[in-house]
């Protein structure tokens, strides 16, 4: 079991790369499952996310947590993410650490700004 300064830290080093563009620095289990509003199906395992998390990231200008709650081996957050196209949402990502690594990531925000095209 993390401590809670632990989780919080690799969460923060999570978001700090999706604005980094360098998905090879995310601490992920080899098993990891990343879920997300977007997607027809969870992807599964370390090569996939880091895959994905790679495609996404030019995309992101900013991401910001707004607060984060740790509870055992998890964390929950809400996060603000703005595209560089402007658009701007809100939405909440949970995080599971197993061993010091993200081990799963679930992702939940509003898709209409997306859809729509604006803010």
């Amino acid at each position: 079991m993390s401590d809670q300064s632990d989780i919080r830290s690799i969460v923060s080093h999570f978001i700090e790369v999706s604005e980094t563009n360098d998905a090879s620095r995310v601490p992920l289990a080899r098993d990891v499952v990343y879920s997300g509003p977007m997607m027809p199906e969870p992807l599964r395992g370390e090569a996939a996310v880091r895959q994905h998390i790679a495609e996404i990231a030019p995309f992101v200008a900013r991401l910001q947590v707004k607060w984060m709650v740790i509870q055992d081996d998890s964390a929950a957050t809400v996060v603000e993410f703005e595209g560089l196209n402007g658009i701007r949402i809100e939405g909440a990502e949970f995080y599971r650490i197993r061993d010091g690594l993200i081990s799963e990531i679930r992702v939940f925000f509003d898709t209409r700004p997306l859809i729509q095209g604006s803010a």
